[in-house]
C-alpha cells in the first residue's frame, strides 16, 4: 500500500466539504433574494388591491372624503375585509408550497 490513495481520499473529502459549503452559501443567497422578491410582490399586490377597491368605490358614487370616513362601510369593513382575505390567500399559498 502506498499513501497516495489516503492522500487522494483526504483531498477529495476537502473538495467535497468546500463544495458543500459553497452550495449552502449559494442556496442561502437564492433563498434570501427569493424571499425579498416575494415580500415585494405581496406588498405590491396589497397596494393594487387597495387601488382597485378605491377605484370601484369611486365609480359607484362614493367621494374621496367618504372613503376615509370612520366609522364608515368602506374604511371599516370593505377595506379591512379585503386585506384580511388577501392575507388568507397568501397564507394558503404558503401552506400549499410548504412554507408554513
Amino acid at each position: 500500500m502506498t499513501p497516495i490513495p489516503i492522500v487522494g481520499d483526504a483531498i477529495q473529502r476537502l473538495v467535497d466539504v468546500g463544495t458543500a459549503e459553497y452550495l449552502q452559501g449559494a442556496n442561502a443567497e437564492v433563498d434570501r433574494k427569493t424571499r425579498e422578491a416575494m415580500v415585494d410582490h405581496f406588498d405590491n399586490g396589497q397596494r393594487e388591491m387597495d387601488t382597485l377597491l378605491e377605484r370601484m368605490a369611486l365609480r359607484r358614487g362614493l367621494t374621496k372624503d367618504e372613503l376615509d370616513l370612520s366609522p364608515g362601510e368602506f374604511e371599516d369593513n370593505i377595506q379591512r375585509l379585503a386585506e384580511e382575505w388577501y392575507q388568507h390567500g397568501i397564507k394558503d399559498s404558503d401552506l400549499k408550497m410548504g412554507e408554513r
